[in-house]
């Protein structure tokens, strides 16, 4: 063999294992990157533990936290001045907000604590001193008097914290709702009224803010309530939703004969990409929760007001009868009642509480306000478990008011989510953008450098533009930046993806047209980084850079860094294989196919 076959020869093989050490390499930081950023917002506490927190008997004094699982006591906390009030818990069990009345303060607070160590993360005011607060107070003060938090909720990781007012100077309340970042612990910049309310629950995310706000009056209106869906960054209303009337009758609480109210909501549950709006008469609505198209009615259940309060326990949907005491389990696919338990009897007829269910089975916890008891209840047995722990201060106006005891399913998945699909589509979403993003800005980047070669491109393949190149080219680079800047900044990406769809669109229709006008011409796509010639490898590559546009577009939001990182190891490895790729063909072809000799 002669020596400079030899040499090429192994020069292309040392390519090779470069290659490979250096894909080796990026998936070796892809697959750590994969796992910080599940790491990042993994609870304190034990993966899929749920979690109780109660006020102890006899006066209130302290605060304990329970595995209702076995009844263990987790922690315990003093609360000698009884200052607590409404308590709300991430569904991660990671964190607690809980209101706080302090005698020495104007105004309440809201104190943000880890869980189970109950120890104080922030302190937020409440009043209309909170900065969203204050600017709405500025533009609108009428809305800000007699302010008072009604509701507040995590989104699913923990990380971000809805929270709703009612104010203004009227009788009837008006419902202001706002959001607090806790990563970042920052207010946003926002807070927008959204009308009279009786009641408001909210669902925060990482891109927008769910918010169901019940009628106060459904016969008035003959709605039951709206829907909206707010922009995290501006508050900006997306889309809404009215949710009409099926019964316009009065009808009985169930255990009673008389009729007292007409039906309303009860429970607004978010399943997987769907929100279901449960009603007192146990009829469902369920809605797309980014659209808010109304996808399914399903007729009431019951002739009477048979639900005060709804949860998800595996499979089965139980609703809970505050004045008959009273379990019914309904199966959400047919939605048909499957059964109804009777709890015992106590000394009163509301005695029983519904406090949680556990995610992935068919169990609820059940509380009794009179011994201050907890008890397990399996669905398919239909028979209360041995009481899992006692001395639970569970009085007036705690449960009615505060949400004493609270629950949280110790879970980061959106009820029905399960394995891979508990994360898969924001995480491929952010994967997407990002690489979309990190795409039209290495492609920018690289035409600045072989600015010449690009409008020359464009002036073979369009001969009537070649006055024109060189600004066209331009035009194409500023294009590109400007994309990949709509991707990455928050608030913008359906604007960026709109103009991703488009100028894909055109740069395959120009491909096409380059492959038969000069075909084997360089494409000039990346400039002199990653040579690829017109024809069906540019089609392919823009058709597949098409599919991220549309798997981003269901849940676009700015990607997070973890999205970022993972797209910029993708992106390194697909030039790498590129530019190897490339070193090995010319090595090949400079040894003119000598290949070694063994010796026998």
């Amino acid at each position: 063999m002669e020596e400079p076959g030899v040499r090429s020869w192994i020069r292309a093989r040392t390519v090779w294992l470069g290659s490979l050490a250096l894909l080796t390499l990026s998936f070796g930081l892809l697959a750590a990157t994969l796992r910080w950023s599940a790491a990042r917002g993994a609870p304190a506490t034990p993966s899929n533990r749920s979690l109780i927190m109660s006020l102890v008997r006899p006066d209130a004094t302290e605060i304990v936290v329970l595995d209702p699982r076995t009844g263990q006591e987790l922690h315990r906390a003093p609360h000698p001045d009884q200052g607590y009030r409404e308590i709300f818990l991430s569904p991660d069990s990671r964190r607690a907000a809980v209101v706080r009345s302090d005698p020495a303060r104007p105004t309440d607070v809201l104190e943000i604590r880890s869980l189970p160590a109950w120890s104080l993360e922030a302190s937020l005011p409440l009043g209309a001193s909170a900065p969203p607060l204050a600017g709405l107070a500025s533009r609108q003060p009428d809305l800000v008097e007699n302010l008072r938090l009604a509701f507040a909720e995590f989104s699913p990781d923990g990380t971000l914290l809805g929270l709703a007012y009612y104010g203004g100077s009227g009788d009837i309340p008006q419902l202001v709702v706002t959001l607090y970042d806790l990563e970042r612990q920052a207010w946003a910049s926002w807070a927008t009224s959204l009308g009279a309310s009786s009641y408001a629950w909210l669902f925060p995310s990482r891109d927008r803010l769910l918010v169901v706000n019940r009628s106060v009056l459904p016969q008035w209106t003959n709605s039951l309530g709206d829907v909206f869906v707010l922009d995290r960054w501006t508050g900006k209303m997306v889309a809404q939703q009215t949710i009409p009337r099926l019964v316009t009758g009065y009808l009985p609480e169930r255990g009673r004969l008389a009729p007292s109210a007409s039906p309303s909501l009860t429970a607004p549950l978010l399943v997987g990409e769907e929100l279901w709006l449960v009603t007192a008469d146990l009829a469902r609505f369920v809605l797309d929760t980014r659209t808010l198209e109304i996808r399914r009615v399903d007729p009431p259940l019951a002739r009477d007001l048979a639900a005060q309060a709804a949860t998800l326990a595996a499979d089965r949907l139980v609703a809970f009868s505050v004045e008959a005491s009273e379990l019914a389990v309904i199966d959400p696919g047919p939605w048909t009642l499957n059964a109804a338990y009777r709890l015992p009897e106590r000394s009163f007829s509301s005695d029983w509480l519904l406090v949680g269910a556990e995610p992935g089975e068919r169990t609820v916890y059940v509380g009794a306000i009179s011994d201050g008891c907890l008890w397990r209840f399996p669905l398919d047995s239909g028979t209360l478990s041995a009481p899992l722990a006692c001395g639970l201060y569970l009085e007036f106006p705690y449960v009615t008011y505060y949400h004493w005891p609270a629950f949280s399913p110790g879970t980061t998945a959106p009820a029905g989510a399960t394995g891979l699909l508990r994360h898969l589509p924001e995480s491929a979403a952010g994967v997407a953008t990002a690489l979309l993003a990190g795409t039209f800005l290495v492609a920018a980047l690289s035409k600045v450098f072989a600015l010449a070669d690009a409008a020359h491109l464009l002036a073979t393949v369009l001969p009537r533009l070649r006055r024109w190149a060189r600004p066209a080219a331009l035009g194409t680079i500023a294009l590109e930046l400007l994309t990949g800047v709509l991707l990455l900044v928050p608030g913008t990406q359906r604007a960026g993806l709109a103009l991703t769809g488009a100028a894909l669109l055109v740069f395959t229709a120009f491909a096409i047209v380059g492959a038969r006008r000069a075909p084997g011409t360089d494409c000039s796509c990346f400039g002199n980084l990653m040579p690829t010639r017109l024809g069906w490898a540019t089609l392919v590559r823009n058709l597949f850079l098409l599919g991220l546009v549309a798997v981003a577009w269901p849940a676009a939001a700015a990607p997070s860094l973890a999205d970022i990182v993972v797209a910029s190891l993708l992106v390194l490895s697909i030039l790498v294989v590129s530019r190897l790729s490339a070193a090995v063909t010319s090595l090949r072809r400079s040894a003119g196919g000598v290949k070694p000799r063994h010796a026998t």
